[in-house]
């Protein structure tokens, strides 16, 4: 089986649909998509968003003409468009979705994560004001957190001793084999990929860990900091008797320096979870952002992958 993995949206249609794209183009076939938070928050547009993964979640017909609404709208070939919808319509009912700290935040219950920086909180402001009834209560109807038994899988937005935290992000021993209670937790929230491998004696650094970094990745697991190389991509082989903890990045708002969606591809047979990106045209959602009068770092972020 082949799972897709997809984080952070934030509200970033054209990143969203670029994922479709490049999985329709390299003839993916998806068994089920795990969605660890963050659907909403930064982003101009939450409810073109909202809608697409509540149809992958519920698969209800009365979104298909909403959905070929929303699509019909980005500036891609007819073509493309027809692509990514049919690929969207396909994947109906096979999504497992959680809520991120943003998802909260904008239907008025705070994550507790940590005080928002002020562009993120003025963002999920505006959001909550834009955000029609029947995305809110989806959002609502959200879980900080999910076990996927059959498959052995978690999904947390951060971890799963206290998935609202932040903690780990500054400092990566705070994770451990203990607190992963499945053989793979699929995490988001910090916007950067990783996988890291598990075992009751240590956290094996040189071998499992795998994090883009750069100039700008000042506070992100700076204890490994020091062992990282840059990677645009990654691959992730999962051995039996170890603990996975796996972070496929951001759709919409990367901050790896790499302005592409991110997300992840979860072969069974290959046991193999591999990074992909997918190129847009960022500067399109740079001008949606500054339309929406969102904040101007905001639309910065978007074109510069930080």
């Amino acid at each position: 089986m082949k799972f897709l993995i997809i984080s952070d949206i934030h509200s970033n249609l054209e990143a969203l649909a670029s994922v479709f794209s490049d999985l329709y183009n390299n003839n993916e076939k998806i068994d089920r998509i795990f969605i660890p938070g963050d659907i909403v928050g930064y982003g101009p547009s939450p409810n073109e968003c909202c809608t697409i993964i509540r149809f992958l979640k519920n698969g209800k017909p009365a979104l298909k003409q909403e959905i070929q609404t929303i699509i019909q709208e980005l500036d891609l070939d007819d073509t493309e468009k027809k692509n990514i919808t049919d690929y969207i319509f396909s994947m109906g009912k096979k999504a497992n979705v959680i809520a991120g700290n943003h998802d909260r935040e904008v239907i008025g219950q705070p994550s507790l994560c940590s005080i928002m920086a002020a562009s993120a909180g003025n963002a999920a402001k505006w959001t909550t004001k834009v955000l029609h009834k029947p995305n809110a209560r989806f959002l609502e109807s959200l879980w900080y957190k999910k076990k996927i038994r059959k498959f052995g899988i978690e999904l947390v937005h951060s971890t799963p001793v206290y998935p609202q935290g932040y903690m780990y992000v500054k400092n990566a021993s705070s994770l451990n084999y203990d607190i992963l209670h499945s053989s793979i937790t699929i995490s988001g929230h910090t916007h950067k990929p990783s996988g890291y491998l598990y075992t009751k004696q240590k956290r094996d650094i040189s071998a499992s860990v795998f994090i883009p970094t750069d100039q700008f990745d000042n506070r992100l697991m700076l204890v490994e900091r020091q062992s990282m190389e840059r990677l645009e991509t990654f691959d992730v082989l999962l051995k039996p008797g170890h603990r996975y903890y796996i972070n496929p990045g951001s759709v919409g708002q990367p901050r790896d320096g790499t302005p592409k969606a991110s997300y992840m591809i979860y072969d069974t047979m290959a046991k193999q979870a591999s990074l992909k990106k997918a190129a847009y045209n960022t500067e399109v959602v740079k001008k949606k952002v500054l339309k929406a009068t969102l904040p101007f770092d905001l639309a910065e972020r978007i074109v510069k992958g930080i």
